[in-house]
């Protein structure tokens, strides 16, 4: 027992003097550290019902090297019921009914003592989760069934087991029902069980009936259990169908609405994940009317345990022949005729039933939509018998699709063909697993992928080559992952920005092509424009044509100079130069400002025409400020400058 703090725990007593309750208990947490008869270390409250503390505790006796700590669980009396007899005598009692019960799904009672004042019972300790949480974990289509159906036949081994001694638990419920941590499901409480036709002290105080009322939760309690009528193995039995169809739904079959709440008549609706062949049985033990209900669980038990295969075919087959016959006796002689051809057609249907029974292995995917809808229960069977054959088809084609020529396998293929495979077989283990499989694979490439690309763009190594080129990793990442979208973070965008306006700035045509194109590939629209980049796409055809260009020149090889985009590309900067012109009214500016301009165009030929325009323009403008020297009377400054004009215009004029 374990993490079990229950608000609507039964234990409560119906009949005890108040009088003998302690008017001021204790804290709850006094026995925390504390030793009881010497024996058993308290270490954690972790559970409290109406009448018990329930507490984790070391038993030093049976500590040994081999067995260094050994955990025991300790319900102990509230200290309000600590001076009543009756309380003590019923926790004796308790003891007694359920030390009988020694079933695996059944957590184990040891003894009942005191250590003065305080009265405890010592019982297994299980640590892990009830089946409560479970079903809050599987909603809101419910568990498969495949999957229930190991917990439903433990707990009704449990609850056969038990009856077979004339136990009935009589409060059972989700949250009484814990697994261990080999997942096997263990049964609480059964000490405040009722032996059968024995009134129960534990239970509910209703001032109406004390002694006619039992213990119970009243979602899972049956209506002969809410009216007071004497403890049988069919409240059980109500509760257990109650339990199941909420493990196999997610939902209690009646809303949980006390059961004799209910109209007459009420009935629940099978859930998706419970087989039909289950369900009549399941129907009956959760009727509303006991004389309906299953008197034991072992039917359900037994159809639990079988090795299903339904007999579609046949079944079809007689429904096909009953129909026949039913009409056949509900009709007159006038009727012959028509009840021929429904004979004739009850023998097509059967002749179309041995047909869909005819197909074997994956070729029953494709011709299943043949099937009409009313045929579902043929359509599941085929599917059911047909499934090893099916999964292995499924497993060729991942085979295939994988064993193509690729530098990564087809990811999205697997994965959307083992998608659609569980599509069928939602419950396949097997198949969850490959899923599983194949997305961490996928997960782990993406990780690393991202990885290099972020180390790259935080480094600004945009010019590499090979297995560390930006765009092929993105590439990959799409072949990996069709669906995945790069977002690089805000160092990766500040470091681009910075590289970009540098190439910019130096009319670095190869810088600038390398940006570009990188620039594409991991940028969204929004980033694009914030990094002005549709400027570098309007000059995108003159960036790739100057890059070639200028790469085959690094390679030693001829090339002509491509003027038509050499415009498009530095005329930007030539504008700048004009304006920059426009603005200098010093001869030393105007000196430094043809070296500049010189030193800038070194890799232009020198009948560029920005080039040539520029040069006239600072002919002009040294004449200009010449004279303007001149009226200062600076005479040699002025003759210098006019023979930078004259210099200029010569070399202009050998172009012609």
């Amino acid at each position: 027992m374990s993490g079990i703090n229950n608000s609507n725990d039964k234990t409560q007593i119906a009949s005890l003097d108040s009088s003998a309750r302690s008017s001021q208990p204790k804290s709850k947490l006094n026995l925390i550290g504390k030793k009881i008869s010497g024996r058993y270390l308290v270490e954690e409250l972790i559970g409290q019902g109406g009448m018990c503390y329930i507490f984790r505790a070391r038993d030093l006796f049976l500590e040994s090297p081999t067995s260094p700590e050994v955990h025991v669980a300790l319900k102990l009396l509230l200290e309000e019921f600590s001076q009543s007899k009756e309380a003590i005598t019923l926790l004796k009692d308790e003891t007694t009914k359920t030390q009988q019960l020694s079933h695996p799904n059944i957590v184990k009672v040891f003894s009942a003592s005191s250590d003065n004042d305080l009265h405890y019972v010592t019982m297994e300790l299980v640590d892990g989760e009830t089946l409560e949480q479970i079903i809050k974990r599987n909603k809101p289509s419910g568990m498969h069934f495949k999957k229930a159906n190991i917990i439903l036949q433990q707990l009704a081994d449990a609850l056969i087991y038990a009856h077979s001694r004339n136990v009935i638990h009589n409060d059972l419920k989700p949250s009484n029902i814990i697994f261990d941590s080999n997942g096997r499901l263990k049964v609480l409480d059964f000490g405040i069980a009722k032996h059968k036709t024995t009134e129960d002290a534990y239970a509910f105080n209703n001032c109406k009936n004390v002694a006619a009322v039992g213990g119970y939760t009243p979602t899972y309690a049956s209506p002969e259990q809410l009216k007071g009528a004497d403890a049988s193995v069919k409240d059980d039995i109500f509760s257990y169908a109650c339990i199941a169809y909420e493990l196999l739904s997610s939902k209690h079959p009646y809303d949980r609405v006390a059961a004799d709440k209910l109209p007459k008549g009420t009935a629940a609706k099978r859930p998706s994940n419970c087989p039909i062949w289950l369900w009549g049985h399941l129907q009956n033990a959760m009727s509303l009317d006991a004389t309906k209900r299953l008197g034991s669980l072992q039917a359900i038990s037994t159809k639990l345990r079988s090795n299903f295969k339904p007999a579609i075919a046949a079944s079809l087959c007689v429904i096909a022949v009953a129909i026949f016959i039913s009409q056949f006796y509900a009709s007159n002689s006038t009727q012959l005729k028509q009840l021929e051809a429904k004979l004739e057609n009850a023998n097509a249907i059967n002749q179309q039933v041995e047909t869909w029974m005819s197909w074997h292995g994956p070729e029953v995917l494709t011709k299943l939509a043949e099937i009409p809808p009313q045929y579902d229960v043929l359509k599941q069977g085929l599917l059911r018998v047909n499934q090893e054959s099916i999964l292995q088809g499924f497993n060729t084609k991942a085979n295939q699709l994988n064993n193509q020529s690729g530098k990564f396998k087809d990811f999205d293929g697997t994965i959307s063909l083992y998608s659609n495979a569980l599509e069928y077989y939602p419950d396949s283990e097997k198949l969850t697993a490959q899923l599983e499989s194949i997305l961490r694979e996928r997960q782990s490439i993406v990780f690393d992928i991202t990885s290099r690309i972020n180390l790259l763009l935080e480094q600004s190594r945009y010019d590499e080559l090979d297995n560390n080129n930006i765009i092929k990793l993105i590439d990959d990442l799409k072949d990996v992952d069709s669906s995945y979208m790069y977002q690089p973070n805000e160092v990766h965008i500040n470091n681009f920005k910075t590289a970009l306006e540098q190439s910019i700035e130096n009319d670095n045509v190869v810088a600038q092509k390398v940006l570009l194109d990188v620039g594409k590939s991991i940028f969204t629209a929004k980033q694009k424009s914030e990094l002005q980049f549709d400027e570098l796409l309007k000059r995108k055809s003159a960036i790739d044509v100057l890059s070639l260009y200028q790469n085959k020149l690094n390679l030693g090889e001829q090339a002509t100079f491509p003027t038509k985009e050499a415009i498009t590309f530095y005329q930007p900067r030539f504008d700048h130069y004009f304006e920059k012109l426009a603005t200098i009214d010093k001869y030393q500016d105007l000196l430094a400002f043809e070296e500049q301009v010189n030193a800038e165009s070194t890799m232009l030929p020198e009948d560029f025409a920005p080039l040539v325009a520029i040069k006239k323009e600072l002919s002009k403008r040294y004449i200009t400020m010449a004279n303007s020297l001149l009226k200062q009377k600076m005479y040699k400054t002025a003759e210098k400058l006019v023979e930078r004009s004259e210099e200029i215009t010569r070399s202009l004029d050998s172009l012609l």
